[in-house]
């Protein structure tokens, strides 16, 4: 990616070549699960993490991961014991996405809201406050 001098658009203090970048972090369909629930949960081990994401293989979890620690974004914590225990937590810059995440808990409170209540200030019940 290289930074495009012509972008004028609201993201181009960073620079959309940066907002891209952390996009292609955070992409694909699991990537941005895992950080969920690790971020929700908090320092979780690998078997429950894998049984919180239903559907995904053993393969797939462990590359996704991967890529995330690579990423700086989540921290493996390996504790050298037989059985194996590893542990996985976000890590500060892993942490600082979660935003993210509170944006769409209100985005799916403000749709519930809008269904059950309306759109009209007038009309909201306790349900949407």
């Amino acid at each position: 990616m290289h930074p495009n001098e012509h972008c004028n658009c609201r993201y181009a203090d960073v620079g959309c070549d940066k907002m891209e970048e952390v996009m292609d972090q955070i992409s694909g369909k699991w990537k941005m699960r895992i950080l969920f629930m690790v971020g929700a949960h908090g320092t979780l081990r690998y078997g429950e993490l894998r049984k919180l994401l239903d559907g995904v293989t053993h393969k797939m979890l462990s590359n996704q991961l991967k890529e995330l620690a690579a990423d700086g974004l989540v921290e493996r914590i390996d504790y050298n014991e037989v059985p194996p225990r590893v542990e996985y937590r976000l890590t500060p810059n892993g942490e600082a996405l979660m935003p993210i995440f509170d944006d769409i808990q209100n985005y799916i409170r403000k749709q519930a809201c809008g269904s059950c209540c309306g759109h009209d200030a007038d009309t909201r019940r306790g349900c949407c406050e």
